[in-house]
């Protein structure tokens, strides 16, 4: 009962901050300032993990690049209906940055083999290990469904542990990708005993689980070297502050926002490119 206990209790705190972030973007949409920031807050921790397991810069060159995104943001709110709208212009800015990249190149190995992933695939695995974000999330922001999700997970971490996923064999792979859903999953002693039958015939799945397992303490400390500091982070929100009092919203057109209620990347393109609405 403590494992359900757990599960609910995570589950609870995660709709509640998720009530809370809905909340503030209905706010911020109507021009607050002050909501906007405290929504930008929830999201600076992985906007700037992101961009430090992308490229290489220097901090405060990451804390402009952070300050230029949620002021984009801020001027193209009006166009998120839903958290996950704001979510996925978040990710599409995130992964434009991204592109722009000159030096992948670090000391330390792992962040290197971040930097060397594709940048959607980077972003789902950030958000998912360093963020906690349920995989629901980051399955709707990347438009995939959670069980295709479970296949770029377990390839981008075999690609971290330098195991080539090509390697493996179709039943290693799917097997592997069961893995990496009991990961993700409450503890189930009876799914997991039948797995753990199953792997005894994959020795190499057992390996790589393994690997997977150890993976995770040295992501942790990847992303507390990009996690900014208390006096880093009230400065990139005092700015951000400053710079949306300033800065008006862009105003969709009427088919804009009647096309968004049913699907929002319909206006990704438009989004990106920066053109405003009538």
């Amino acid at each position: 009962m403590d494992h359900l206990k757990r599960f609910f209790f995570r589950l609870y705190n995660s709709t509640q901050n998720r009530k809370a972030s809905r909340s503030l973007l209905r706010a911020a949409r109507k021009g607050n300032s002050e909501n906007y920031l405290a929504l930008a807050a929830s999201y600076l921790d992985l906007t700037q993990a992101f961009l430090g397991a992308s490229f290489a810069e220097t901090d405060l060159e990451r804390s402009l690049r952070t300050e230029r995104i949620f002021l984009r943001l801020w001027s193209k709110l009006p166009y998120a209906e839903r958290l996950s709208d704001y979510e996925y212009m978040l990710t599409r800015d995130l992964l434009k940055e991204s592109c722009q990249a000159n030096c992948v190149l670090s000391p330390e190995p792992l962040v290197t083999k971040l930097r060397m992933l594709e940048p959607m695939t980077r972003f789902s695995i950030l958000a998912y290990e360093f963020e906690k974000w349920p995989l629901r999330w980051v399955a709707l922001v990347m438009r995939i469904r959670v069980a295709d999700l479970h296949r770029v997970l377990s390839e981008a971490r075999c690609e971290l542990c330098g195991i080539v996923w090509d390697s493996l064999t179709e039943q290693e792979r799917s097997l592997l990708q069961e893995v990496s859903v009991s990961l993700d999953k409450c503890p189930n002693l009876k799914i997991n005993k039948a797995l753990a039958e199953k792997i005894k015939s994959y020795p190499r799945v057992a390996e790589i689980k393994a690997l997977w397992l150890e993976l995770r303490p040295e992501l942790v400390e990847v992303r507390h070297r990009y996690i900014p500091d208390q006096d880093v982070r009230e400065t990139i929100l005092k700015q951000i502050f400053i710079q949306t009092s300033q800065t008006p919203m862009l105003k969709p057109a009427v088919i804009d926002r009647m096309l968004n209620t049913v699907n929002f990347s319909r206006h990704g393109d438009t989004l990106a490119s920066g053109a405003s609405g009538n």
